[in-house]
């Protein structure tokens, strides 16, 4: 058997060792590390508890939650994967004290061992086959804490310490639709409403559509050891499954969409769609406040309209703003859109006739003017932008 083959076989065999045990020891050394800093900052308190199993999981479940929160999605494995390590170490660190340090020495040089063994191997082949091409086998796996709405990004802050980063973990948990979830808070305490209510406008002027998921639900600031959770129990309109559909239908309707149409044509195009397929009813099958009930069922209310016309004109490329207000018989929501770089308004809802008449929508509501509008509808002016001055002419 030639060297190359010789090489190639050890190679092949010892760097994947190196590479797979030199993951692990840095896993478990991060992981180690902080679990060591924090049993050391209450130390008094578990030599305190030794005879009281209760008062040490009290103590050493915060380590535990604290520990899986900084490293989720950092520590280059799954949320399961990282919770199981962080439960074994944690007990070996308890078990073993001093030498659960001993054994990350041992693995790390043992990936040292491989990996000075493919090294070598790696020599011997290079020597013969300059072409091949390793750098791939390094490339670590990359997990992390985010998720997806309709092609918006929500990310999991690291470190949470302020009202913006508060409503932006809240935000992550709600685009999961998480109806319980515990977010640790490392900022100022001295006024936690003010920081939650804070957190909630955030929410709203940025991701609108995520705010509206929620329907109401608890909130409580729990103190631990120094450290303050926010425990939280929201109720939501849709179920994930749902959301998961409306965003496969949203596409699908922008999919059927003539290629050719300019900005006012798209939006047209989306205005006619949701008129032509959706009935006024407040009394209907699903929430008649999403875009479940509105795509599926075809019936909704002015906040289903709004949001599911903001889903569709976003997905064809053109800007859009949901907009709270008031008409004559109580609150309202509908559209800004931008259109050729300037503002209009749009109202879905009001452009379908009640009682439904398919096929034969409205367009009296369709991109008008700031002045057009004020007829028979009211708004914060300050919070939204300044549209033109004349409506679009179809």
């Amino acid at each position: 058997m030639s060297p190359i083959i010789i090489g190639a076989i050890v190679l092949l065999i010892c760097l994947p060792l190196s590479y797979l045990l030199g993951k692990r020891a840095f896993q478990l050394f991060r992981i180690h590390t902080r679990l060591r800093a924090g049993l050391f900052s209450v130390r008094h308190a578990l030599r305190a508890a030794k005879h009281h199993p209760g008062r040490q999981f009290d103590i050493l479940d915060p380590i535990y939650r604290g520990v899986v929160f900084q490293l989720n999605g950092r520590n280059l494995m799954k949320r399961t994967e990282l919770e199981q390590a962080v439960n074994d170490e944690l007990n070996r660190v308890l078990k073993y004290g001093w030498l659960s340090s001993l054994a990350l020495v041992g693995r790390g040089a043992l990936a040292m061992i491989f990996l000075v063994i493919a090294s070598v191997s790696g020599n011997v082949v290079a020597k013969d086959a300059k072409s091949l091409d390793m750098t791939s086998w390094f490339e670590p796996e990359h997990v992390e804490s985010e998720t997806n709405v309709l092609g918006k990004t929500f990310k999991l802050p690291y470190e949470i310490d302020s009202a913006e980063t508060l409503g932006t973990a809240i935000a992550y948990h709600m685009t999961r639709f998480d109806e319980t979830f515990s977010i640790p808070y490392t900022g100022d305490t001295d006024d936690m409403q003010q920081t939650m209510d804070a957190a909630w406008d955030w929410i709203e002027q940025h991701h609108i559509y995520v705010y509206r998921l929620s329907r109401g639900g608890e909130s409580k600031w729990v103190e631990q050891n120094g450290t303050f959770d926010l425990q939280m129990t929201l109720n939501y309109d849709m179920t994930a499954s749902e959301a998961a559909q409306v965003q496969e239908r949203v596409n699908e309707v922008i999919r059927d969409m003539p290629r050719d149409l300019d900005e006012v044509g798209k939006v047209k195009y989306v205005n006619d769609y949701i008129v032509s397929h959706t009935a006024y009813n407040l009394d209907s099958q699903a929430s008649p406040y999403t875009p479940y009930s509105i795509l599926f069922n075809g019936e909704g209310v002015c906040e289903g309209y709004a949001l599911t016309t903001l889903l569709l004109l976003e997905t064809a490329g053109i800007e859009a703003r949901y907009i709270s207000g008031e008409v004559a018989s109580g609150l309202h929501a509908w559209n800004l859109v931008r259109v050729n770089n300037e503002w209009y308004h749009l109202d879905t809802t009001w452009n379908d006739p009640v009682p439904n008449q398919p096929g034969n929508g409205r367009t009296d509501y369709f991109l008008v003017s700031d002045t057009t509008l004020r007829a028979d509808h009211t708004w914060t002016f300050g919070q939204y932008p300044v549209t033109a001055t004349q409506n679009i002419q179809l």
